[in-house]
């Protein structure tokens, strides 16, 4: 498995998840981007993995972000490789870039097979 990500697959996971009113996309300690252009701008330049966090369903939507699942983004050739690494929860899924219109769904699917848990929508 690589390492990084390929910048067109970061490009559309930032067009889907930066505009998110729940779910943040970033790179390694660092904030989460604020804008497309800002992601953009920086997967020009930069080939590494990216996270997005994605919160858990709860009655009250907290912007605790350590209330939520940390998913580790890579390229795999042309599949986006979307893993949760956790001693107890891990797991891995991966998507063809083509078929990122489904990253709701499989998102889901692997919180809630890995952590037994359900993620606020996109």
């Amino acid at each position: 498995m690589s390492s990084g990500i390929e910048p067109k697959h970061g490009k559309l996971l930032a067009e889907m998840i930066v505009p998110s009113s729940h779910w943040q996309l970033q790179p390694e300690k660092q904030d989460p981007f604020t804008s497309k252009e800002a992601a953009i701008t920086y997967l020009n330049s930069h080939n590494e993995p990216l996270y997005i966090h994605v919160p858990y369903v709860q009655d009250d939507i907290s912007e605790d972000r350590n209330n939520g699942a940390r998913i580790t983004v890579t390229s795999r050739e042309d599949d986006v490789v979307f893993t949760i690494n956790d001693i107890n929860n891990g797991g891995e899924t991966a998507l063809h870039f083509s078929h990122l219109k489904n990253l709701d769904s499989s998102l889901r699917t692997l919180v809630e097979s890995c952590c037994d848990k359900k993620i606020v929508a996109l």
